[in-house]
């Protein structure tokens, strides 16, 4: 016996989601959509070319719009549904997803729902206080609404510095992303490595506390237009890949670095621009100790000329956490632990992405000249305006260091290579082996 879910991509539906049997999906595309030359794929790993998709890919492109983890299980746990039905929740919260995607069951009519309501500052915090126990908010009547992440966050309307809900299939144009729990000014943390990010020049999503606190983070949602009017198709690097989300970290059997610049030049419709951002940021996210790194933070966002590399979210530093994993998400090269990168790591990088190692190089000597400076000023302005937060002082201090180390790193290779040179040339007109020489 099976069970179907419609489909629809922003305002068009575009078909079915099938389950068999638990975990045994499918995808049917709508004949009609199908046919549309116009029409965008639900997913570049279920391109329009095919009719009907099957297997594990097709359970890891839908499966992803949901919460990973603990997360998931606990929104499961509050709906009364079994941990792993990830069919049911989809139908329950799928209303609005991640990018233009929204699932429904066949014939359901969706009753009037109220208008956005506008929370005010303690209201706020208690809808906040409640994702502990409600993921979400979804037990609410009139909230179908997901977003993948391992942390509790609520998508949320923000205009005119008012802060509201939306019920229904109305879109929202932020997220709002509360205090990680155990982690010390995790909101001032992310705040200020995407102010830096941007005042870098970093293509960021939109960030700000909300309400002069360092409790609360609203992200502008980039896959959004400004007012919520329309949504915009997106995909993460591990949907557009056809690989499950339990499988996002590199060292978990995840995409590398070389497979995202490998999508990227197939793909992007500017894989030379793309490709400068992602070398730009694996060097910003080494220097800030974010090692929390993966492909479902890396997504294709589509555009009237086809897809392209998303605004960068969810940048923060989790190397000052001593709780914390101290490897990076992706390798650089052939490592992952950062005390342990050489320039030989970063020429191996240089090779999996693609690009002249000198340009790499080059990248990563001029942001470790220039980020350390650039923190002390962005640090002043964040606090000026949020108030003080001692996380950003680690994270300043975790930056001077990286950069002094990889600076001495650089040094050293261009001294080797200006000794290494002229015994090159002597050899060859002495006829000398150069590994020979004294």
């Amino acid at each position: 016996m099976s069970t179907e879910l419609e489909v629809r991509l922003g305002r068009q539906h575009c078909g079915h989601l099938v389950e068999t049997a638990p975990r045994q999906w499918s995808f049917i595309y709508a004949d009609d959509y199908r046919g549309n030359p116009d029409a965008l794929p639900v997913s570049l790993a279920l391109p329009r070319t095919r009719a009907v998709h099957g297997g594990a890919t097709v359970h890891a492109v839908f499966s992803a719009l949901l919460p990973d983890g603990s997360l998931r299980e606990r929104l499961a746990r509050s709906l009364g549904f079994s941990s792993g039905n990830d069919f049911a929740l989809l139908g329950r919260v799928g209303h609005e997803c991640h990018g233009a995607l929204a699932l429904a069951w066949p014939g359901e009519t969706l009753r009037p729902m109220p208008s956005p309501r506008a929370l005010d500052p303690a209201e706020l915090r208690n809808a906040v206080a409640a994702l502990l126990v409600n993921p979400l908010l979804a037990e609410a009547d009139g909230l179908s609404k997901t977003l993948p992440g391992e942390f509790d966050k609520l998508p949320v309307r923000v205009a005119d510095g008012e802060v509201s809900i939306v019920f229904g299939e109305e879109s929202t144009t932020h997220v709002i992303k509360p205090a990680r729990p155990g982690l010390r000014e995790s909101v001032a943390n992310e705040g200020f490595c995407m102010a830096l990010a941007e005042a870098w020049g970093l293509p960021v999503a939109a960030s700000e506390v909300l309400q002069g606190q360092l409790s609360l983070l609203a992200v502008r949602r980039v896959d959004r237009t400004p007012d919520g009017s329309a949504r915009l198709h997106m995909e993460d690097c591990c949907q557009a890949l056809g690989i499950a989300p339990a499988y996002k970290y590199e060292r978990e059997g995840g995409p590398r670095l070389a497979d995202i610049a490998r999508l990227l030049r197939r793909a992007s419709v500017q894989p030379a621009l793309d490709l400068r951002a992602l070398v730009r940021w694996v060097v910003f996210g080494f220097l800030i100790g974010a090692g929390a790194g993966h492909a479902r933070q890396l997504a294709l966002l589509y555009g009237p000329r086809g897809p392209s590399l998303a605004p960068f979210f969810g940048l923060w530093s989790t190397h000052v956490y001593p709780e914390m994993s101290f490897r990076l998400g992706f390798r650089v090269g052939t490592e992952d632990r950062p005390d342990w990168l050489t320039a030989a790591r970063w020429r191996e990088a240089a090779v999996d992405l693609g690009v002249r190692p000198r340009y790499l190089l080059d990248e990563l000597r001029a942001a470790a000249a220039a980020l350390p400076g650039l923190a002390l000023e962005v640090g002043e302005a964040f606090q000026k305006r949020y108030g003080y937060a001692d996380i950003i002082r680690s994270i300043r201090r975790l930056i001077e260091q990286r950069a002094r180390q990889s600076l001495v790193s650089l040094e050293a290779e261009r001294i080797s290579d200006e000794i290494a040179v002229p015994a090159a040339i002597e050899a060859a007109a002495t006829g000398a082996n150069p590994d020979e020489q004294p």
